[in-house]
């Protein structure tokens, strides 16, 4: 090729590389001065200064009064509103290490009548934060968008179909007020359409991530009424076989047709003190404002409002376009670009014959070339948290760090699967039969995804596509198109993994920055030129010395601090108390408390628990205690049934209740509900969250002929300030979040223990 041609061709590789960046786009913020019909983010962002003022975990005084602000709000805008106020338990159902979960929870349902009787279409968010995060995002974008929408649809013409706006509290506990609202209340059984408003960080666009089976018309109303939409039927792929829930599953469960939709960008402040409002993108509430309301009139309008089912569909988004077609058509077009890009090598073949064994051995090296690369970034990713990297492998590292690191991998993704095909070719393979090979692998990944995960067969199915077409008319212009059509499928989705999972999935972005590479190779070696070896040893160097800058960047400052973790435990039975924290090692606050601690186990608090903590002594302060009365004790032959009314300390959280297996409990119940006394290690444990003020009533029907003993244990906000640290906790320093709400750090915990 002459230099024109290498020219040409660098700057077709920059463009294609430009287009899959550029998308997607977030909408620009519509201000408050905006029409009142329309959404309007200042307006949404304005009451979300309300909403994530102060955390507000279930239960707690700051989620009364985020619910009030919500219902007054609703009751304003002309809406029917009610508060649902009941208690809801997951029965035998394994969360946070404990076999039943129960909730105070007060769910919102407002309602707007429509013009003709049918269905109504609803639209949910949940309201409660986790234990110290404002919530700004999550889920505070969601209730802002609930309401901004509420106040347009307020301002507009009464829709054809009644909407209803659900917010539930208890999500962050186990999807409490869901289970309670499909479960109880009389609203349930009139939705027919239900549509989730999530996040999962605080910035970023907001996809569609997963849809009910056979979702194939909702699907495409949303691609004529949405705009901005950004979704891949690969996610919904992917989150059907993952074990994350949100509140639509309850809807799920219970056979509703459903939407999810939430951002994951700024994952960093997940359920972290830092998902603040002025951490917040306006954008993304735009983005959430723009689905909400244009597929609340386009659902609420329509009629059917649900249109029939008739499968799955296969949809992504390619630049500005978005695809969508039904997933019954994936096989048929897999195969069809099958037999196109076989006609394709023969008819390449006439015109150029290649050598058989050569055009197989192609093949091998370009179904292996990404294989190498993500093994190489595998290695490379173990040695960089080993080097002192293990910061970047934190949730709450900063987002920019993580960028940099994920932005390396693939790079050193595609400088291995680029060395791997030029030494191929360096050992007389030729260009048609590399470009032969590459086709082939991307031929049959297009088969076997759209025969076993036809949600995901775009990814290849297109991409061979247009690689058959530069088979056909091997020229620059076309490999730019494959290289374009490839680039601009596989770059969002390694972004989004890196986004999602951060730097433990390294190896699969490794991977698919390979198989990019394998696709735009024909374009990339007519770049390169006779410097064959130039350019991927360039592209390796410089993502080592990207993933080193990694390494040294601080991953906390300020603006994103470094979490640790200090709990106080007070032995009510014994009157004492101790310093825990599950950190690894004290830090230069925690260790003004935890001066000698050592490792303990934390089953004197949770008893079930293998776990061990760093421990230290402490000194007592009387932070109170639940009062326990028995309200009855009867008997009945062999059995006995005893009564608790167990009154809460003020500001607590959380109530945990064990009875041990010798007990041999036969029934339990708490608040008149039986829950399951059947777990597997034989202990009935029952975690309540926000129990309300007047307490909570427990009864357990067991043996008579032995003591039972039961185990308390009340999580309350904060650590006693006369207890100690001696000093603030300094800037660049926050209390960590654990996955176990139990297990926060700033609470103190109060055990007791009661035999009777």
């Amino acid at each position: 090729m002459s230099a024109g041609h290498r020219v040409v061709a660098a700057v077709a590789a920059a463009v294609a590389l430009a287009l899959a960046f550029a998308w997607p786009q977030l909408p620009t913020p519509l201000p408050a001065a905006a029409p009142p019909t329309e959404f309007s983010a200042e307006r949404a962002m304005e009451q979300l200064r309300r909403i994530a003022a102060r955390p507000h975990p279930t239960g707690t005084s700051a989620d009364d009064e985020v619910r009030e602000t919500i219902a007054a709000q609703l009751r304003a805008l002309g809406f029917t509103v009610q508060v649902q106020d009941t208690t809801s338990l997951t029965d035998a159902y394994v969360r946070f290490g404990m076999p039943v979960v129960a909730a105070h929870v007060r769910n919102v349902i407002a309602r707007r009548p429509g013009t003709t009787p049918g269905p109504a279409l609803m639209l949910m968010a949940h309201y409660d934060s986790r234990e110290l995060a404002p919530g700004a995002s999550d889920d505070g974008f969601g209730v802002v968008t609930l309401l901004e929408t509420a106040r347009a649809l307020a301002a507009s013409q009464p829709l054809r179909h009644d909407v209803v706006l659900l917010f539930t509290e208890g999500e962050e506990n186990g999807l409490m007020g869901a289970r309670a609202f499909f479960a109880e209340s009389p609203v349930a059984p009139d939705v027919g359409l239900v549509l989730n408003f999530e996040a999962r960080g605080d910035r970023g666009p907001v996809v569609m991530f997963q849809t009910s089976e056979g979702a194939a018309g909702l699907v495409d109303t949303m691609a004529s009424a949405a705009p901005d939409v950004f979704a891949s039927s690969l996610s919904q792929e992917v989150y059907r076989r993952m074990p994350n829930d949100s509140d639509l599953t309850v809807a799920l469960h219970a056979g509703l047709p459903s939407m999810n939709f939430a951002n994951i960008d700024g994952y960093e402040r997940y359920h972290q003190g830092t998902d603040t409002v002025p951490n917040a993108s306006a954008a993304t509430v735009q983005h959430h404002g723009s689905y909400a309301l244009s597929l609340a009139r386009a659902f609420g309008d329509a009629e059917p409002m649900v249109p029939p089912a008739r499968g799955d569909e296969v949809y992504f988004d390619l630049g500005p376009i978005f695809v969508h077609y039904g997933a019954r058509l994936a096989l048929p077009l897999a195969i069809g670009v099958a037999v196109i890009a076989a006609l394709a090598l023969v008819a390449g073949g006439r015109r150029r014959p290649s050598r058989v064994g050569r055009v197989v051995a192609a093949t091998c090296v370009a179904a292996v070339a990404p294989i190498v690369a993500a093994a190489v970034a595998a290695g490379v990713g173990w040695l960089a948290m080993h080097a002192g990297g293990a910061d970047l492998g934190m949730q709450t590292a900063r987002d920019g760090v993580k960028a940099v690191y994920d932005g390396a991998i693939a790079t050193l993704g595609v400088a291995v699967a680029w060395a791997v095909l030029s030494a191929a070719r360096a050992r007389g393979v030729r260009h048609g039969e590399m470009a032969a090979g590459s086709l082939v692998v991307m031929a049959l990944l297009a088969v076997v995804s759209a025969a076993l995960l036809p949600g995901g067969s775009f990814l290849f199915v297109w991409p061979a596509a247009a690689m058959a077409v530069a088979a056909i008319w091997p020229r620059v212009p076309a490999y730019a198109l494959a290289a374009t059509i490839a680039l601009m499928t596989v770059v969002p989705l390694a972004r989004q993994l890196g986004v999602t999972f951060g730097p433990p999935i390294a190896p699969a972005i490794a991977g698919i920055a390979g198989l990019a590479t394998t696709a735009t190779f024909p374009l990339l070696e007519i770049v390169a030129g006779a410097r064959r070896w130039s350019p991927p040893l360039a592209l390796g160097g410089a993502s080592l010395a990207a993933v080193a800058t990694a390494i040294a960047w601080p991953a906390f400052d300020e603006a994103t601090p470094r979490p640790d973790s200090l709990l106080y435990v007070v032995d009510a039975d014994h009157a004492s108390a101790t310093w825990r924290s599950t950190d690894p090692a004290p830090d230069a606050w925690t260790s003004s408390v935890l001066s000698g601690a050592s490792w303990m186990p934390v089953s004197d608090v949770f008893p079930r628990s293998k776990r061990k903590l760093l421990s230290a002594s402490a000194p007592l302060v009387d932070v109170g205690r639940p009062d326990v009365d028995v309200i009855s004790d009867e008997r009945d032959g062999d059995t006995r049934t005893l009564r608790l009314h167990i009154g809460v300390q003020a500001g607590t959280e959380t109530l945990l209740l064990g009875v041990p297996p010798a007990s041999h409990v036969a029934t339990a119940s708490v608040q008149g509900r039986r829950f399951s006394t059947e777990p597997e290690d034989g202990w009935l444990d029952l975690v309540y969250f926000g129990p309300p003020p007047g307490g909570i009533d427990v009864a357990i029907t067991a043996p008579a002929a032995a003591p039972l003993p039961v185990h308390l244990v009340t999580q309350l906000r904060g650590l006693p300030a006369r207890a100690g640290p001696p000093f603030p906790r300094p800037a660049g320093v926050m209390p960590a979040v654990s996955w176990n709400p139990l297990y926060a750090s700033d609470m103190t915990l109060v055990t007791m223990s009661y035999t009777y």
